[in-house]
């Protein structure tokens, strides 16, 4: 029996969903192991601030630097094991970087925060929007984790300013690591 040209139709959609579907979980595996690892930067990077605000600076500056290492290492693992091209892997993980660093910087530089509060919430909302953006296009999951980042930094904001480091360190690392967990789930 012959197919119609309906049901090849409808076949063909049927497999464009099933590739969708896979590559979506595909992208929480991958992305599962950066979570944690920024989870934990995030815990330690906002508690230390809290702490120990005049050592804030060198903190982070470790932190990132060792974060950007390992995602950039975690990144190029997996594209070897999904056997991926990873032909200019370091460059454009290196201009994205960059270019998230320069906007933190130049906003900084341009708004001057006053409050310490203030310091740590910018980056917290840039991450939370590159999460929600890349979830948009890429997995329901990544935007979640972004808008409840987005959310812990906002109320935390409000209602807890004078330890508001401490806040986003349980919060954020919360989030990011319960996060982690969803996306290794898929």
């Amino acid at each position: 029996m012959p197919l119609s040209t309906q049901d090849a139709a409808s076949a063909l959609d049927d497999i464009a969903d099933v590739q969708h579907r896979a590559s979506v979980l595909n992208g929480y595996q991958q992305g599962a192991p950066h979570f944690f690892l920024w989870g934990t930067i995030w815990f330690i990077g906002y508690a230390a601030t809290d702490l120990w605000p005049q050592w804030a600076w060198a903190v982070w500056l470790a932190l990132d630097v060792g974060g950007m290492t390992g995602s950039f290492l975690l990144g190029s693992a997996s594209m070897s094991r999904s056997g991926v091209s990873s032909a200019g892997y370091g460059r454009r993980f290196s201009a994205t970087s960059l270019a998230i660093v320069a906007l933190i910087a130049a906003t900084f530089y341009i708004l001057a925060p006053t409050k310490a509060a203030q310091f740590g919430a910018f980056p917290a909302l840039v991450i939370a929007a590159l999460y929600t953006g890349f979830g948009i296009w890429r997995g329901t999951r990544w935007a979640v984790a972004g808008m409840v980042l987005g959310a812990c930094t906002v109320g935390g904001y409000a209602l807890f300013k004078e330890h508001f480091n401490l806040w986003l360190a349980a919060s954020g690392a919360a989030t990011l690591l319960l996060s982690g967990a969803w996306l290794r789930r898929a």
